[in-house]
């Protein structure tokens, strides 16, 4: 396949006797920090230095997948389906970084030193990573905090991509390089106007306004891989928001287009898979917490 056909929290209901079972460990311990809870949604929080800067989500549903009048609709984006976010859940407020990857490498958690393409590192998106690369990324940042992170699942994606509504895109109907960096509407690469500076290469994170939810970049800069297994469609998929392992698992699916994508690539509810041991300058990934 060729690139450039392109490719909340956990109830932790707190009690002043901690008599909840899934808290007690934490309140014998006396340690509750960084704690996740139904009531903090939008707080940002960072377990360690070099860990990507946290933001909790909300607990709400929401409908997964496109409408059938939606510009540049796949069939595979339906059914529609009506999804609730897990208690739980927090993202990180931009795609990891260069320089959070190189601290994984430097710790001897990661393996892959991937290519920057002459873009620079720090605050570029890391690119050229494999879904096997993020799942390393994921288990050192586990392993080094003591939480458990891991990818999103496509149902939680979306719905961050989504900024928890409706729409086509965060910001509404019509794409726009106010809010992403992204390509040409006709294939295929980079496009320079509004907020968008950035020709033929990666965005710094952060460098467009945050969407509803308090995240970054999730349409457009790179190419995010998660969780599931490819699936033609959303019949049979999961409405509690985990991620999908029934289908074929020789391809993992990848969300949010890239900054060489058209417009149609970069909506929430697109689709695109790619076997797992692929990698390119225009993928990267970002990652989740589950309390």
């Amino acid at each position: 396949m060729n690139w450039f056909t392109d490719r909340f929290s956990t109830y932790t209901l707190l009690t002043s006797t901690c008599a909840i079972a899934f808290v007690l460990a934490a309140c014998a311990s006396g340690d509750q920090s960084n704690t996740v809870t139904v009531t903090n949604a939008g707080h940002e929080f960072q377990d360690c230095p070099n860990c990507p800067v946290m933001v909790v989500m909300p607990v709400k549903s929401f409908m997964m997948g496109s409408p059938e009048n939606e510009k540049g609709r796949s069939k595979n984006e339906g059914p529609q389906q009506f999804v609730t976010i897990s208690p739980g859940l927090s993202i990180s407020k931009h795609e990891v970084t260069f320089a959070q990857w190189d601290a994984c490498v430097e710790d001897g958690g990661c393996e892959a030193k991937p290519n920057d393409n002459g873009w620079g590192r720090d605050d570029r998106p890391v690119i050229d990573v494999m879904w096997y690369d993020a799942q390393a990324y994921a288990a050192w940042l586990s392993a080094k905090t003591h939480k458990k992170y891991r990818l999103l699942s496509e149902a939680e994606w979306e719905f961050a991509a989504k900024g928890g509504g409706a729409s086509t895109y965060s910001w509404g109907a019509v794409a726009s390089h106010e809010h992403a960096n992204y390509g040409t509407d006709d294939c295929c690469g980079g496009h320079i106007e509004g907020r968008d500076r950035w020709l033929e290469s990666t965005a710094p994170v952060g460098s467009f306004p945050a969407n509803q939810l308090g995240l970054h970049d999730l349409s457009g800069n790179v190419w995010e891989w998660v969780e599931d297994c490819w699936d033609e469609s959303h019949t049979g998929r999961p409405t509690d928001s985990a991620a999908r392992i029934d289908g074929d698992c020789n391809l993992r699916i990848m969300k949010g287009g890239s900054w060489a994508s058209m417009p149609v690539r970069i909506r929430g509810a697109f689709r695109d898979a790619y076997p797992p041991n692929d990698h390119g300058t225009i993928i990267g990934f970002r990652v989740a917490r589950a309390d």
